[in-house]
């Protein structure tokens, strides 16, 4: 895979250990490619003046690209907050709180499979309670009662109605 010239160019700098001014300084030195290689410049001047590159085509097949390696950040302490161990607790330490289930789940598997087969969670969460038939019925009672008050005002209480008719339909669904 051929280099690309930016690439090359840069190489060759950090190479020698110059900088791209100091290079390009050199290039007023030479009027043509041939003589800017030969005398081991990375530029030379064209016949307008203007500063070119001193590279060949086949000097950026030849150049083999080198592999950017990104160096690992040390793992070390962390800002404002100590070692990287202790980093670590804090976060798990501010994590949200755990249910009881999923406790009662990591405590299981840290004992291991033989003493989970031995002591079966027993910890279940009871269905919450509905109301009976008599209780729905009380309290549809108290509602025609509100409604039929609410009528002798001369006022339509439709909140209470739209409840009736609710209860209604529950009763019927248990019966």
């Amino acid at each position: 895979m051929a280099m690309s010239l930016k690439e090359y160019l840069n190489s060759k700098i950090k190479s020698k250990g110059s900088s791209l001014s100091k290079e390009k300084a050199k290039a007023g030195k030479y009027k043509s490619i041939s003589a800017a290689k030969k005398a081991g410049a990375l530029y030379y001047t064209n016949k307008d003046g203007k500063v070119m590159a001193a590279v060949f085509a086949e000097d950026l097949k030849a150049a083999k690209p080198k592999k950017v390696v990104k160096e690992k950040i040390p793992q070390g302490p962390t800002k404002n907050r100590g070692t990287l161990d202790e980093k670590i607790e804090v976060d798990k330490a501010n994590r949200k709180p755990m249910s009881t289930a999923a406790i009662t789940k990591m405590a299981l598997v840290a004992i291991g499979p033989a003493e989970i087969k031995k002591s079966k969670p027993t910890a279940k969460v009871k269905p919450k309670s509905r109301p009976t038939i008599t209780q729905l019925k009380a309290k549809q009672r108290k509602l025609r009662t509100q409604v039929a008050n609410a009528r002798q005002k001369g006022k339509d209480d439709k909140a209470a109605a739209a409840e009736i008719k609710r209860l209604t339909a529950m009763i019927n669904k248990l019966r």
